[in-house]
């Protein structure tokens, strides 16, 4: 595959069109400029017209390449149709003004009048043809220019930067003369990736396309996420270059790296559910069956007020147990969540808490009535219940405000503690912050917002909303 010398390609390339497309006074102006060309051109040939005893000094011939140069002139300035419009003002010009001077001409060879109109209708397609390619390079031109994605145009087998797009210059930092004529892996590839430029580049030689995800460096040194394509493309007088283009993903594959930590942490808070669970029943539960096992054991040579005894303690065990039991199922899912809906399942959650921890919820709401969607009612109570236990361990109050009401479309809920308070920024990037992250992530998920805001010593607030759009049961 034949690679050609970056120096035979202009680093600058083709230069944007001044305006696109031509504006309506653009073009008027262009077809006066012509018309007056053409008028100064006929009024020179009736000043000085063709003399009967010279009769070829001035003719048909050499006012129609005149004509000429005024319709090639216009064409480029303002494209096809003014083209058109001078070159029909010459010809109405040429057959009224000029032919009849030259009198002689129509007897010597009349053709030569067919001649001149074939000549000037053959020069106004030529022009045309040019003003629509010009303007369909100003088009490509635009298109590279604007891209959203960083194009580069390389050239030879070092991979030489022979132009880049303003993409490239916004993303990399590098404008188009700075990174002209030296090899883009100078520019923006890291010194660890250059084998992988390699491959890559022998790949494109082979005629395969590159599609991949890899690092590159900013002119700053700065690094980021991008995604590369390149290709090989074939150039006019079988020259070829490559056009790569690179897509700045850094953002996605933050996005990407947050929540394969938050999965991290969800499975590290559920195994530590897990084992909290486990060790109830083990140490808890366990010890209490043990127990009421024993005490149930037949010992008919015991006394009868004995037996009695035991079964006492016996009943004693089992509502104990009981109690303890609706305790796991209140901790793993509060029934009441499910049949009764929101806010009975708040108020029976705070009561519990303040009997728990001794810190008082003042709760106040504003609720039309009716169930909200099942979804809906889980985040609000889970954001709740971990606010809470944030505030038991953290806060170091005795009270608390729960806020919940809601708007047309909304529901919203803020609590609030006058506590010691605490860093936003710091705590949610801290390993063991999977609590203030899932209540985020819950609402993020049903196309809502939480806030969180607090500094140590003033306390803490949080407000979430809530989308009730997507379904609310009635």
């Amino acid at each position: 595959m034949k690679w050609i010398d970056h120096r035979h390609l202009s680093s600058d390339g083709p230069r944007m069109p001044a305006t696109a497309p031509h504006g309506f006074w653009h073009v008027a102006t262009q077809v006066l400029l012509g018309t007056i060309g053409i008028t100064l051109i006929t009024f020179a040939a009736h000043v000085w017209h063709p003399s009967p005893v010279v009769p070829h000094s001035i003719g048909p011939g050499s006012i129609s390449l005149l004509y000429l140069i005024v319709i090639v002139f216009v064409s480029r300035r303002s494209g096809f149709v003014s083209a058109v419009a001078v070159s029909l003002i010459a010809v109405v010009c040429l057959n009224f003004f000029v032919l009849p001077l030259v009198p002689a001409l129509k007897a010597r060879n009349p053709f030569d009048i067919v001649a001149t109109l074939a000549f000037l209708t053959t020069s106004v397609v030529i022009t045309g043809i040019v003003a629509q390619l010009r303007e369909l390079s100003a088009l490509l031109e635009t298109l590279f220019e604007e891209a959203p994605q960083s194009l580069a145009l390389l050239a030879d087998a070092g991979g030489r930067v022979v132009r880049v797009n303003r993409a490239f210059t916004r993303i990399f930092g590098y404008t188009p003369q700075e990174a002209a004529g030296r090899p883009l892996s100078e520019l923006i590839v890291p010194g660890e990736l250059q084998n992988e430029v390699q491959r890559y580049s022998e790949l494109v030689f082979q005629g395969q396309q590159v599609d991949a995800e890899t690092v590159r460096h900013r002119k700053d040194g700065s690094r980021l996420h991008v995604r590369v394509f390149s290709v090989h493309v074939s150039l006019p007088g079988g020259q070829t270059a490559i056009y790569a283009m690179h897509s700045d993903i850094t953002a996605r594959k933050a996005a990407e790296t947050a929540l394969e930590a938050l999965s991290i942490r969800l499975m590290e808070v559920q195994e530590t559910e897990r084992r909290h669970l486990a060790r109830e029943l083990h140490d808890e539960i366990g010890q209490l069956l043990t127990g009421l096992r024993l005490l149930l054991k037949p010992d008919a040579a015991g006394p009868a007020d004995k037996i009695e005894m035991r079964f006492e303690q016996a009943l004693t065990i089992i509502d104990d147990l009981l109690d303890r039991v609706r305790q796991l199922s209140f901790d793993l899912r509060p029934a009441d969540l499910d049949y009764l809906g929101l806010l009975p399942a708040l108020l029976a959650l705070f009561e519990r808490y303040t009997a728990q921890t001794g810190v008082g919820v003042n709760f106040k709401h504003q609720i039309v009535e009716g169930r909200f969607a099942p979804e809906v009612e889980t985040a609000a109570y889970r954001v709740v219940q971990e606010a809470l236990t944030n505030v038991a361990r953290h806060a170091g109050v005795a009270g608390i405000s729960v806020r919940l009401w809601t708007d047309a479309d909304k529901l919203n809920l803020q609590i609030e503690d006058q506590g010691v308070g605490f860093n936003p920024e710091v705590v949610l990037k801290a390993p063991r912050s999977s609590g203030l992250i899932g209540m985020q992530e819950r609402i993020r998920l049903l196309g809502g917002h939480m806030a969180i805001e607090s500094s140590p010593g003033c306390g803490t607030t949080i407000t979430a909303e809530m989308p009730l759009n997507k379904g609310t049961a009635g």
